[in-house]
């Protein structure tokens, strides 16, 4: 799991990536390069009372950008056993590869875009309760 927050800087955006706030509205360059197949949008309702996840993918990677409002995270690398809880706010960018089970819980309401190096497919979503929330 990596996470990092993009910087909010000025044009040109630098070949990491970035946001550009201004009066016409926010610009964030998400990935610049790679192959991606999937891409979704995400909403996350607090009043739900279920999270997203509770799950890992053998084969994906998948990266997470937060839009707006605020997610906890909770991510287990099943190959080290590493247990990572965080904080997710708007700006940040969270990339899980394979073997990295997730689950994100709304502390407020969210929105997110997910980015995908493979389509999806349900063969490759494994259950794992990363944490004792239900999904």
């Amino acid at each position: 799991m990596q996470l990092r927050r993009l910087p909010v800087t000025s044009p040109p955006i630098p070949q990491g990536g970035g946001r550009v706030r201004s009066a016409a509205g926010e610009l964030a360059k998400i990935v610049d390069g790679g192959s991606y197949r999937y891409l979704a949008y995400l909403e996350f309702l607090p009043e739900a009372g279920k999270p997203r996840g509770n799950h890992y993918h053998a084969a994906r990677t998948e990266t997470l950008y937060v839009i707006s409002g605020r997610l906890r995270g909770v991510f287990l690398d099943l190959d080290s056993g590493e247990r990572v809880e965080a904080l997710l706010e708007a700006g940040e960018l969270v990339t899980l590869a394979p073997r990295c089970a997730h689950v994100f819980q709304a502390l407020e309401r969210a929105q997110a875009v997910e980015l995908a190096d493979r389509p999806y497919d349900p063969a490759d979503t494994f259950p794992c309760a990363v944490s004792d929330a239900a999904s």
